[in-house]
């Protein structure tokens, strides 16, 4: 039992020894170890907020595609539903569901900071469904994502009223 009490003081006073030989004699963390860890998790902190900064970009242009197609959904299914003549209508990067008194149903979406639309036809100039859900005229919007420069056309059908997305002969 005396051996065993005497090896572990041995062995404890070896690891002290060790460890006040690299820090010298005084006890604590220097300022390189602290510089050290700070890098450290500088790094770490970059990554979780760089890329899922750049997947939100990069999103934001699908979410204001969804959101207009959805507009143009309730504007078309309104019209039918309350036989009234219903206008979506597009400015200064926001748009807005209105009826034909002018009264606006729903609130105006505004589209992200970083869309823009590029090119509208005059069947957007504004889009007017008709009582049995027909647009008045046919057209396309072109939006475009300034930061990531890609650009998506949503084409409107007069006689039925819908509209499809597709991805422009521009973006690469």
């Amino acid at each position: 039992m005396f051996l065993s009490s005497l090896f572990h003081q041995v062995l404890i006073e070896n690891l002290t020894q060790m460890m006040t030989l690299e820090t010298g004699d005084k006890k604590g963390i220097t300022l390189i170890e602290i510089l050290v860890v700070i890098i450290i998790i500088s790094l770490i902190a970059s990554f979780s907020v760089f890329f899922p900064h750049k997947a939100i970009r990069q999103k934001n242009l699908d979410l204001a595609i969804q959101t207009i197609c959805e507009m143009l959904h309730t504007g078309r299914s309104y019209a039918i539903a309350n036989h009234k003549v219903v206008s979506v209508v597009f400015e200064n990067n926001s748009c807005g569901i209105y009826l034909d008194d002018g009264k606006l149903l729903g609130k105006v979406y505004k589209f992200p900071q970083s869309i823009v639309i590029k090119e509208k036809t005059d069947g957007f100039s504004p889009v007017e469904f008709l009582p049995e859900g027909a647009a008045k005229q046919a057209g396309h919007l072109i939006i475009e994502d300034t930061s990531t420069k890609k650009t998506r056309k949503i084409i409107l059908y007069n006689l039925t009223g819908l509209c499809t997305v597709e991805k422009t002969s521009v973006e690469k």
